[in-house]
């Protein structure tokens, strides 16, 4: 399964690499590039985060934080084509779910705080991801 998800991941970059050129209206900025390989990364480290805690959790709350982080994996991984193209809808769905991410990475770390280094990183990723998202040229190219 790891081996689907890392193997998927992969296709998701080279079609990236492919459509860096010309996207939907225009030249894709650099910081939206960022923000779809960190959406893939992202995506595919939630799920698998997700999937390891659900079979290690010490405690009875432990797979809500454990769905939650696979939920948000999943989406994320289902709308880095639509941010790749300029989608806008793509954009304030990975805004949400960034915003979401943030806030289970703390839940995370407050629950279990022996996992602070992976609850640090979901949290600077879905951070860099907003900023990379509302950047000046980011907003050009989704045309808000």
């Amino acid at each position: 399964m790891v081996a689907a998800a890392v193997h998927g991941m992969l296709r998701l970059v080279v079609l990236a690499i492919d459509w860096s050129v010309v996207a939907g209206n225009g030249h894709r900025p650099f910081s939206v590039s960022v923000v779809f390989v960190i959406i893939l990364i992202s995506g595919v480290l939630g799920v698998i985060a997700g999937i390891y805690r659900l079979f290690n959790r010490g405690d009875d709350l432990g797979w809500i934080s454990s769905a939650v982080t696979i939920g948000l994996g999943v989406i994320y991984l289902l709308v880095a084509r639509g941010i790749a193209n300029g989608n806008r809808g793509a954009r304030f769905l990975v805004a949400v779910v960034s915003v979401l991410w943030i806030v289970a990475g703390v839940w995370a770390f407050i629950i279990e705080p022996a996992i602070w280094p992976a609850s640090t990183v979901q949290v600077l990723l879905g951070l860099i991801t907003l900023g990379l998202l509302y950047n000046g040229k980011a907003r050009a190219f989704f045309g808000a």
